[in-house]
């Protein structure tokens, strides 16, 4: 239930409601129900490709090790501290949405909405500080009261009398390319939800993860075509898109006040949510990669609870900066579209490693996708396109290309292989240094972690000398 919560949670936050409103830009009539679907069935596919990879491997370092499996480990490093950069990008880009609706509310100015960020950052900070447990069962609480408010509202929105549903499938309506770049924002509404994989070494068995990877995208499917439904009904194209907001206005259309009152709370939720689900699998993530000693050694720290704190800590200033920038900008329509060309592209990835390891001597699996040399061939074709699609989208103007949100892509990509091949090398070379001195000194080289407390029997504390990520 907490793998599901935090794989849905992950993936369902404030900027989904955005990315609703994109996918209705691009898809003629009240057809962005279809482009919904398919990027549902496409995020089964995803799921069944990272479930055998983590059956393999079931550890925080995930998908860094898929790909070193598959394309060697420098390769592995740059196109994770990209892929990881995704994490960083939607918490911002919800701090903002957050605070535009709460700014929208109680008419407060900028600054003040901007603090109320800084709050929910640090909630969610705290939360994630004293223990996967607690932080777990925040989440679980928060994804359901958020999805089930959700689907509440789009009923009453459904149930109200709107307008007709015209061309309901007419997906490729406005043009072969529009349908394109519709499913491929469809696919980014389900973003993020695999990531629930660097959790794996605090979950029972790697089953749990897989049952969370297939349930989530069902759960947020659901969600996402009732409020994709409930908006065609009520809110107009042209108020939806560009509002930062359109939540707010399903609310008020459906229950007046009442309705709009309840879709600020829900929108809050999704902060606490996004906020804490993020911290809680990037965080573990950045240990993984910290105790292989590709980044600094620090990161690698646990505190009594067994939770990486410094990781936590520099996630959540790092947010809280990108968010102040997406502030100052105004620029969280980019951010949609980079986030979905990036997920589109990690997700071609992982597909093509998992069929380059099926040629390998790899550890023994505990599922198989079935059918992969088509689902995952076709998918690391299909995921490239999609990622193209996404890449050269204008998310100012559906009817022209940008290529904007591939020009943000390519310098996140740059700035990680400028670290991995200058910075990665110096930390392996200290490492190794610390390692020798300490067999000279007779020092151990590797300890223990702090074990979390006994009230805590369902978790396992991840071992900071990293058997399991070396495989």
């Amino acid at each position: 239930m907490t793998a599901t919560a935090t794989s849905a949670g992950l993936a369902f936050a404030a900027i989904n409601f955005l990315g609703i409103v994109s996918i209705g830009t691009y898809a003629a009539g009240a057809s962005s129900w279809l482009a919904i679907l398919v990027g549902g069935g496409i995020a089964l596919v995803v799921a069944g490709v990272f479930s055998e990879l983590n059956s393999m491997w079931p550890t925080a370092a995930g998908v860094r090790l898929y790909v070193a499996g598959a394309f060697g480990v420098r390769f592995a490093l740059i196109a994770t501290f990209t892929y990881m950069s995704t994490v960083i990008l939607v918490i911002a880009a919800d701090a903002f949405l957050i605070g535009a609706a709460i700014q929208h509310m109680l008419g407060e100015p900028p600054v003040l909405a901007y603090l109320w960020i800084l709050v929910l950052l640090a909630l969610a900070t705290v939360l994630n500080l004293r223990g996967v447990r607690l932080a777990g069962r925040v989440q679980s609480i928060v994804t359901y009261t958020v999805l089930a408010s959700t689907v509440v509202v789009s009923i009453a929105a459904l149930v109200h009398p709107g307008m007709a549903f015209t061309a309901p499938f007419a997906l490729f309506g406005a043009g072969p390319l529009s349908g394109f770049q519709a499913i491929a924002f469809g696919l980014f509404l389900f973003a993020a939800f695999e990531w629930v994989t660097t959790t794996a070494e605090e979950a029972r068995t790697p089953k749990v993860i897989t049952r969370g990877l297939f349930i989530a995208p069902a759960l947020i499917w659901l969600t996402a075509t009732m409020f994709s439904l409930g908006l065609d009904h009520l809110v107009p194209k042209n108020a939806a898109h560009g509002s930062p907001y359109p939540q707010l206005l399903l609310g008020q259309a459906a229950l007046g006040r009442l309705g709009e009152i309840w879709m600020l709370a829900v929108t809050v939720l999704t902060a606490i949510n996004t906020f804490n689900g993020g911290f809680l699998v990037a965080s573990r993530f950045v240990y993984a990669a910290a105790r292989e000693n590709n980044l600094p050694r620090p990161f690698a720290r646990l505190n009594l609870r067994a939770v990486p704190w410094l990781s936590v800590l520099v996630l959540a200033a790092a947010s809280a900066v990108v968010g102040a920038l997406v502030f100052a900008t105004g620029q969280w329509l980019l951010l949609v579209a980079v986030g979905a060309a990036l997920e589109a592209a990690v997700f071609a990835i992982a597909s093509a490693a998992l069929l380059k390891l099926r040629r390998r001597d790899t550890p023994p699996r505990g599922f198989r996708l079935r059918a992969a040399p088509v689902l995952a061939g076709g998918g690391t074709v299909l995921f490239a396109g999609l990622a193209m699609a996404s890449g050269l989208s204008d998310p100012q103007d559906p009817t022209r290309f940008s290529p904007v949100p591939a020009l943000v892509v390519i310098a996140l990509g740059v700035v990680s292989t400028a670290y991995v091949v200058w910075v990665v090398p110096r930390l392996q070379r200290a490492a190794a240094a610390r390692r020798v001195a300490a067999r000279a000194t007779g020092e151990p080289t590797r300890r223990r972690p702090p074990r979390p407390p006994a009230t805590e029997p369902t978790t396992t504390a991840p071992d900071p000398s990293g058997p399991a990520a070396t495989g």
